[in-house]
């Protein structure tokens, strides 16, 4: 009887400790929903993704899925199609279901990085 009391509290104790989080998603959610409102709060959401994945990093915890890539299309819209790239190339290796994608993701924005430099010259 005293072995199943010691099982059950236990196991009461282990089932109250805290989850632990597979990724390091910051405040990306919350700042998603608030871009959806007001689009115009473009930067805001730059500034959140880029801290997301700083973050993460540092914490030597995996990046969710598809914040590299969002934050490579907020990047390419905004002209920074190198940077974009990059951040492509980081999606596809840290999920490699997503390479298929991604390979179309990294050859617009080498296209559109490679004619914006033939307008400049």
């Amino acid at each position: 009887m005293n072995r199943f009391l010691i099982l059950a509290a236990l196991f009461v104790l282990t089932a109250c400790a805290a989850p632990q989080k597979k990724y390091e998603w910051g405040s990306y959610e919350q700042s998603l929903y608030e871009y959806y409102k007001a689009p115009a709060n473009l930067n805001a959401l730059v500034a959140s993704i880029d801290a997301t994945i700083v973050n993460a990093e540092k914490a030597n915890r995996p990046v969710p899925p598809g914040v590299y890539a969002e934050y490579g299309f907020l990047l390419l819209q905004q002209g920074k199609h190198q940077e974009a790239a990059g951040l492509f190339t980081k999606e596809k290796a840290r999920w490699p279901e997503s390479a298929s994608l991604m390979n179309k993701m990294i050859k617009l924005a080498e296209t559109k990085s490679t004619t914006t430099n033939e307008v400049k010259q």
